[in-house]
């Protein structure tokens, strides 16, 4: 019997302590900031090299995989960055304006492809 007693005692206190804080509000907005910048210039310096080392076929789809899988990561960070930022900032309470539940469509990746050689 104190055994049971135990562990309901041990249950109440767990079940009790619900509320945490992860990391402060400052850090955690900083952290979001970084994270952006690192993806926008990645992906711009990305684009920059795609659009003189990538060619596609009459199709406009990319003849190397490794170009496509690029303009997959490049056309999502330029759909979605500000999107996926805001959000983050919505789902941690920093910021009472929710985006939209649908993200922005991504555009497909023949947008990417560079202007034919004539």
């Amino acid at each position: 019997m104190k055994k049971l007693l135990s562990i309901l005692l041990l249950a109440l206190v767990f079940t009790g302590c619900t509320e945490y804080i992860v990391r402060d509000t400052v850090v955690y907005q900083t952290e979001l900031n970084q994270y952006d910048a690192w993806a926008t210039k990645q992906a711009a310096l990305l684009k920059g090299f795609m659009a003189t080392s990538c060619t596609c076929d009459a199709a406009m789809k990319f003849v190397d995989p490794a170009c496509a899988a690029s303009a997959d990561f490049v056309l999502t960070i330029e759909a979605r960055h500000e999107w996926h930022k805001a959000m983050s900032l919505y789902l941690a309470g920093i910021s009472d304006t929710r985006p939209p539940k649908v993200p922005p469509v991504i555009p497909a990746s023949s947008t990417l492809c560079p202007a034919p050689v004539e």
